[in-house]
């Protein structure tokens, strides 16, 4: 009779139908409901995987393990960090920027250890003579200059001057690959300046530069009536203007404004804008809120044109330290 329980399957099969079914068939308990196929020890490993996760799971077959990371390439990557971060730091410590010798970005010579120490005594000489009379052995243009010397011991009277303190001796570039030493100081006073010589033995000094020499007095290159009267050389700071007189309209000139370093006043000069200073002149000067230090050659006021002002001749040099007494 029937036990009230679905009979049971064959364990094996007679043919392939019958193996196929085998394959398919899902085992029941004994209320008729289907027992699962995984046992207990197989239940227990797949809940502690899904817990721990992917990087505990077991290790899977030759060519499956597709996104799993070896405890080897973590080293690796971080001894690669480490090397990369001790380089960044050595780096950061080690590198020096190349040093900018005054104007231009060069090196210094191999002899300027030697060349060093006789500068400081050309300065320290230079600077204690009483009278600029006294300096032509030590300056560029020696006896050519003697006549300049004396007429600015007249004008500008010298002073001898001690040295407190002497900066490193610099390298400035001039005119493409020629150059100048510079000699930097700090006097008694505390006054800070700058003293060029001539790449060339001896070094001379370049004594127009040292005082912004000018052929007059710079005051005076504005009066109408105790100004020079001829056109002259001039060391003046150089600036683009737009304050114009009335004799000089924007249209045809362009204002200047000049400074010296020996002086507080300023002075309004012209320049015709289709000239050929003037064009030499725009590139140095054209949107430029500071001051350059130029030498001009300069038409002082002339005293015969009431409201006349300098003009501006030509650019002799960007620089004091060009324009010299033999034009170099």
């Amino acid at each position: 009779m029937p036990n009230g329980l679905p009979e049971q399957r064959p364990t094996s099969p007679e043919n392939s139908k019958d193996e196929e079914r085998q394959r398919n068939y899902t085992p029941q308990n004994e209320l008729g409901l289907p027992v699962s196929k995984f046992t207990e020890e197989k239940i227990r490993e797949e809940a502690i995987e899904d817990a721990t996760g992917s990087w505990e799971k077991p290790n899977l077959e030759p060519g499956a393990d597709v996104g799993r990371v070896s405890s080897r390439s973590v080293k690796l990557v971080g001894i690669g960090f480490t090397v990369l971060l001790v380089l960044v730091i050595w780096i950061a410590f080690t590198f020096k920027a190349p040093k900018e010798q005054g104007q231009g970005k060069v090196d210094l010579t191999p002899e300027i250890e030697v060349i060093e120490p006789k500068l400081q005594e050309k300065v320290a000489e230079f600077l204690a003579a009483e009278s600029w009379e006294n300096v032509g052995h030590l300056v560029k243009g020696g006896d050519q200059i003697q006549n300049q010397l004396s007429l600015y011991q007249q004008r500008s009277p010298k002073e001898s001057v001690n040295i407190k303190e002497y900066r490193p001796l610099d390298v400035i570039m001039v005119r493409g690959d020629q150059y100048l030493y510079m000699l930097g100081y700090k006097d008694e006073s505390d006054s800070v300046a700058n003293v060029y010589f001539t790449h060339e033995e001896p070094h001379y000094i370049i004594w127009e530069t040292f005082v912004a020499y000018g052929d007059g007095p710079f005051d005076l290159l504005d009066s109408s009536t105790e100004g020079p009267k001829d056109t002259g050389n001039y060391r003046v700071y150089v600036r683009a203007d737009s304050y114009y007189d009335v004799n000089y309209d924007k249209k045809s000139w362009q204002s200047l404004r000049l400074s010296h370093p020996s002086s507080e006043k300023q002075i309004d000069a012209y320049v015709k804008r289709e000239s050929s200073q003037a064009k030499k002149l725009e590139p140095l000067l054209y949107k430029r809120e500071g001051t350059v230090p130029l030498v001009l050659s300069i038409r002082p006021s002339d005293s015969s044109v009431p409201g006349s002002a300098p003009e501006i001749m030509d650019l002799l040099g960007v620089g004091w330290h060009e324009a010299g007494i033999d034009g170099s």
